[in-house]
């Protein structure tokens, strides 16, 4: 009885986090979702589709420039934050990194711009999106989870949503205002980025810059199997909107990023801040507490479960009112959110099982394990997605995306159980 009390005194402040992050995120993302019918409405489908496509591209120079840090780095910084000196030589190492990681891929994106006719047709509404990746770089979520202040990085991206989304609504009129639409959904996270950095230089959390090649080096060595897995991942994330592009109107990609969108809005709402909480913890614990990780393990996995169901069953049912809501322009949309309607169970519980378990819970070989699992659904997904877009467009995709994150789910639970990260 004492032990169990001493275990819940010790996760409180995690399932305090845990709240008030949820109440914080649903700000983060309702508000987008709030936003996301009048863009549709005012843009059309066209218009939104120049927008889906845009974000699409942008969130893949994020990925590259994030390369995994966000785990890698969260569990450095909670292993090292009461080490100044260790904590000043992460932080830098990690923020050059993204630096030239940005660099060459706006660098990339602007040649493809220049020279294929698909991403040139999109050009500009990729140029305005483009801020969204420089604040993604400079945001140090990474940083603020590892020191132990989330609720203060969630506070900055909320009240950055709430000063400029709401914007939209003013600004954003007819199908002609697609670039103002992506450009103020950009300087949402741009303004993030200026607040956290102003915050961690009032503060100063770390010391003044320095360039150790060795560290950045040891950052990019330890963050690579997670980039690798998140590169796979985006093969059935943005890469099947960038496919969308190549063989359907702009239309058919809007009426597809709506429905992922509205569905990973309300998987993230609730899963996120679980992740944000929790991964730290358990990091920690995995070496100085292991019984106390697992059982930690445990009720995360059953909170996932749970809100990822509520999830599935708000989207089965609410599918022909929002098509109802929005018009005859998004006819379709009812059946692709019916078919994306169980992927969030899936990608709750894959998460779970791959972030908390083979990442957070794990060792080296376990993070190999992650990254094979996206290895090998990649390849599957490329298959599923060639075939069944063509012929069906983007239901096709929409059914391609449904069998992905159902085998990322079955493969993430095979390894946990094959390496045994989940006993004492």
């Amino acid at each position: 009885m004492v032990r169990l009390q001493m275990q819940r005194r010790q996760l409180s402040p995690e399932l305090v986090d845990s709240f008030y992050l949820v109440v914080l995120q649903g700000v983060n993302k309702l508000l987008p979702l709030f936003v996301l019918p009048w863009l549709m409405q005012k843009l059309g489908a066209g218009g939104y589709g120049y927008v889906g496509f845009a974000l699409s591209v942008v969130q893949y120079i994020a990925l590259i420039v994030d390369f995994g840090f966000d785990l890698s780095a969260t569990k450095r910084v909670a292993v090292v934050r009461d080490n100044r000196d260790l904590l000043t030589r992460t932080f830098w190492a990690v923020v050059w990194a993204k630096t030239l990681l940005l660099l060459a891929s706006v660098l990339f994106v602007l040649l493809l711009i220049a020279f294929v006719p698909t991403f040139r047709s999109y050009g500009w509404a990729i140029l305005f999106t483009l801020p969204m990746a420089v604040g993604s770089a400079y945001t140090f979520m990474w940083m603020f989870q590892g020191i132990g202040k989330v609720r203060l990085i969630a506070l900055m991206n909320t009240a950055s949503k709430l000063l400029l989304l709401p914007l939209i609504f003013l600004l954003v009129r007819t199908p002609d205002d697609y670039l103002l639409a992506a450009l103020l959904q950009s300087l949402v996270f741009l303004l993030t980025a200026v607040v956290s950095c102003l915050w961690l230089w009032r503060h100063r959390v770390v010391d003044s810059p320095v360039f150790l090649l060795a560290d950045m080096k040891r950052e990019v060595k330890d963050s690579l199997p997670l980039f690798l897995s998140r590169a796979s991942t985006s093969v059935y994330t943005q890469l099947f909107v960038i496919i969308l592009g190549f063989f359907c109107t702009r239309e058919a990609v809007g009426r597809y990023t709506s429905a992922e969108t509205v569905m990973r809005a309300l998987c993230f709402v609730l899963y996120i801040p679980v992740t944000q909480a929790f991964f730290p913890r358990i990091s920690a614990l995995s070496e100085a507490n292991r019984p106390l990780a697992i059982t930690t393990f445990g009720k995360v996995r059953w909170l996932v479960l749970g809100a990822m169901s509520v999830v599935t069953l708000a989207l089965f049912v609410s599918a022909p009112y929002v098509v109802a809501f929005l018009g005859a322009d998004y006819a379709g949309l009812d059946v692709l959110l019916r078919v994306m309607a169980f992927t969030p169970i899936f990608i709750g519980v894959g998460a779970v099982y791959g972030q908390m378990g083979l990442v957070a819970l794990g060792d080296g070989t376990t993070r190999k394990h992650f990254r094979n699992v996206y290895f090998i659904v990649a390849l599957v997904s490329l298959v599923l997605v060639s075939v069944l877009t063509p012929l069906y467009l983007e239901r096709g995709a929409a059914i391609a995306l449904f069998l992905s994150e159902l085998l990322v789910m079955l493969l993430m639970f095979y390894y946990c159980q094959k390496s045994r990260v989940l006993t004492s």
